[in-house]
C-alpha cells in the first residue's frame, strides 16, 4: 500500500482535518480522519473489515510527520496559475482591506489570505504572463487555493503573513497616506487602522498550525 504524505492533501482537506480534532469520541475522530484522507464516506470507512479499516488508518501516518516544503513561486491548480507575490509594496492598497481576515482564524482563513496573495496569470503562446488581479473574482482565487496542494498554500500563506505582519508594524504610517492617496472611503480606513491596533504585537499568533499539528499527529503513527 501506498503511503500518504502532506503532498497528497489539498488545502480543504487539511482543514477539515483541523475541524475533526474538535470530535470528543476517539473512534468518531479516526472514522472522520480516514474519510478526510482517502475521500471515502464516513460510511463507507464503517462498513469496511477490520483488516480493511486498518489498512485504510495507517494512511494517517503522515500526521505525525513534519510538513515539509517551503514558499514556492507560483500554485498550480484547476488548470490555472497564480504568481505569489511577498513583496506587500507590490500589493494595491485596496487589498489591505481583505487582510482583516488575518485577524480571525487563520486555519479558516488561510485559503482567503492566500488569495490575497498571488495573482492570476494567463496562459499566452509566449508563456505564462501576469494577468491583472480582480477583487470581483476574489471568491474564486479563494476557491482555487482550497483545492492547490496544501503544502505549497501553507508554505507560502505562512510565509507572506510573516512579512506582512512585520511590514505593516513598521509601515503604518505609510499604508495610511497610501489609502488616503487613493481615495479610499474613510470608514474603510477606519477599518484598516483597527486592524492594524489589533495585529500590532501578534507575530506569535504564527505559531498556530505547529500546535495544530502537534494534536493531528496523535492520529498518526
Amino acid at each position: 500500500m501506498q503511503q500518504m504524505n502532506w503532498s497528497d492533501i489539498n488545502l480543504f482537506q487539511y482543514q477539515q482535518l483541523v475541524k475533526a480534532l474538535s470530535i470528543e469520541d476517539d473512534i468518531d475522530k479516526t472514522v472522520k480522519l480516514v474519510s478526510i484522507v482517502t475521500g471515502m464516506t464516513e460510511n463507507q470507512v464503517l462498513s469496511l473489515s477490520i483488516a480493511d479499516f486498518n489498512k485504510e488508518k495507517q494512511k494517517l501516518n503522515f500526521l505525525s510527520e513534519d510538513i515539509q516544503g517551503k514558499p514556492v513561486n507560483f500554485i498550480n491548480v484547476n488548470g490555472r496559475r497564480y504568481e505569489c507575490i511577498y513583496d506587500v509594496r507590490n500589493i494595491p492598497a485596496a487589498r489591505y482591506i481583505e487582510s482583516k481576515v488575518f485577524g480571525d482564524d487563520l486555519v479558516n482563513n488561510i485559503h482567503k489570505i492566500a488569495a490575497t496573495m498571488v495573482l492570476p496569470m494567463k496562459k499566452t503562446i509566449f508563456g505564462w504572463k501576469r494577468a491583472k488581479y480582480d477583487a470581483a473574482n476574489h471568491e474564486q482565487y479563494a476557491q482555487d487555493m482550497l483545492e492547490a496542494r496544501f503544502v505549497d498554500v501553507y508554505h507560502s500563506a505562512v510565509f507572506f503573513l510573516s512579512v506582512y505582519l512585520n511590514w505593516i508594524k513598521v509601515s503604518q504610517g505609510y499604508l495610511m497616506e497610501e489609502l488616503k492617496m487613493k481615495k479610499i472611503p474613510s470608514e474603510e480606513i477606519e477599518a484598516v487602522q483597527d486592524f492594524l491596533k489589533y495585529m500590532d504585537g501578534t507575530i506569535p499568533y504564527m505559531k498556530l498550525p505547529d500546535s495544530t499539528i502537534s494534536k493531528l499527529m496523535k492520529h498518526g503513527k
